[in-house]
């Protein structure tokens, strides 16, 4: 038998009001667009999916991943200034440990999470708004240069990891 282990944190509570505020959202935009356009969108073409699966790629990177912003996922975390072993000062990050805090950090700390809700922004913007398709392309264009760049370190890890084997055996 398989046993796993995990800190207690209760946050059941939380992360049920977060699903069902996500689902209230998700009926929100539903109804606004079944407005807008007089029913629901029935299809999306190829290209435009592409483009929508980028930006929500690219706003799920610069939410959960980039720097400029971890100020925004700082908000909902203690930080504590400490001295490290070699005399450095450096920050410490710890979670709240209970409450709406913690749940909002964990949101911003899960990629699928956050690619959930970037992704019905997206939805929602490209069917409610004309002027979002330009956005869209623009988050589409930077996602697409960000996959680029993590193909790119890839390739070179994988190639200095095989160069380092081999000059490893000689």
């Amino acid at each position: 038998m398989n046993t796993t282990y995990r800190p207690n944190e209760d946050q059941n509570v939380w992360n049920f009001i977060f699903s069902v505020f996500f689902v209230l959202v998700l009926v929100g935009v539903l109804y606004a667009i079944y407005l807008e356009r007089g029913g629901f969108p029935t299809s999306v073409s190829v290209f435009d999916a592409v483009l929508m699966a980028l930006a929500s790629f690219r706003i799920t990177r610069l939410v959960v991943y980039d720097k400029i912003t971890r100020f925004f996922r700082e908000w909902f975390v203690k930080k504590i200034l400490v001295v490290n072993e070699a005399g450095e000062a450096v920050v410490e990050i710890r979670t709240i440990g209970r409450g709406v805090r913690h749940t909002i950090y964990d949101l911003l700390q899960c990629p699928w999470c956050i690619g959930m809700w970037s992704s019905l922004i997206i939805c929602g913007a490209y069917f409610l708004f004309p002027w979002a398709w330009f956005v869209i392309l623009f988050l589409a264009l930077a996602g697409a240069g960000s996959f680029v760049q993590i193909l790119a370190n890839l390739i070179g890890w994988k190639a200095e990891g095989l160069k380092q084997g081999v000059e490893g055996r000689e």
